[in-house]
């Protein structure tokens, strides 16, 4: 399997494209970083969003503005 890529408008999101979205979020800014900044911020809805998918999982990801 290889590292594949959805670029994506936040309506465009499935439901567990989100959900894994904002857990890797929480995993890696709340936890790895000790990052207290509120991550749910408001402005998903603007972004265009690049999920890295393997294995139909999100391993990464980034939102761009």
């Amino acid at each position: 399997m290889k590292l594949t890529f959805k670029i994506k408008r936040f309506n465009e999101l499935s439901l567990p494209e989100l959900y894994e979205s904002l857990q890797l979020r929480s995993e890696v800014f709340v936890v790895e970083q000790n990052c207290i900044n509120q991550d749910v911020d408001g402005k998903d809805t603007k972004a265009i969003h690049v999920l890295g998918m393997f294995d139909n999982t999100v391993v990464a990801y980034a939102r761009l503005f």
